[in-house]
C-alpha cells in the first residue's frame, strides 16, 4: 500500500513537473508568435506609408511650388536675395502646413499615438515659426538667413 502511494505521489510530481516545462514552453512560443506578429505589422505599415508618402509627395510639392511662385511674385519689388530668402523660409512653413492639413484629414492621428505625438510636435513647430514671423517679420528671417550662410 505505501509502495503504491508512493508511486503515485512521484508520478504526479513528474505529471507537474512536465506540465509546468510544458506551459513555460507554451509560453515562451506564444511570446514568440508576438513578437514576430508586431515585426511583420511593423514592416506592413512602414510598406504602407512608404507608398502613400510617394503618392502624396508630388501633390504637395506642386502646392507648395505654385504658392511660392504667387508669392515670390508679390514680392518681387524687394532684392533677389529677399525674395529667396522669403521664399525659402515660406516653402518651410508652407510644407509644415500642408502636411498638418493633410494629417487632419487622413484621421490617422486619432489612432495611434506615435503619429498623435509626431503631429502635436509638427503642429507646436509650425505655430512657433509663425509666431516668430508674425512678431517679428521678414527682418528676423533675414537675420537668420544670413546667419545660416555663415
Amino acid at each position: 500500500q505505501q509502495i503504491k502511494e508512493a508511486v503515485r505521489e512521484a508520478v504526479q510530481i513528474q505529471t507537474d513537473r512536465l506540465q509546468e516545462s510544458l506551459q513555460r514552453e507554451n509560453d515562451e512560443f506564444l511570446r514568440n508568435i508576438d513578437e514576430n506578429k508586431k515585426k511583420v505589422l511593423k514592416g506592413l505599415v512602414n510598406n504602407q506609408v512608404k507608398e502613400q508618402v510617394s503618392r502624396i509627395l508630388p501633390r504637395i510639392e506642386e502646392s507648395v511650388n505654385a504658392t511660392l511662385e504667387a508669392e515670390v511674385l508679390t514680392r518681387s519689388s524687394h532684392s533677389s536675395k529677399t525674395s529667396y530668402a522669403i521664399a525659402a523660409d515660406l516653402s518651410e512653413m508652407e510644407l509644415k502646413k500642408i502636411l498638418i492639413e493633410k494629417m487632419e484629414g487622413n484621421k490617422s492621428i486619432q489612432r495611434y499615438d506615435e503619429q498623435r505625438n509626431l503631429y502635436k510636435v509638427l503642429v507646436e513647430a509650425y505655430e512657433a515659426d509663425k509666431a516668430i514671423l508674425d512678431t517679428y517679420g521678414e527682418s528676423t528671417i533675414l537675420k537668420r538667413r544670413r546667419e545660416d550662410d555663415d
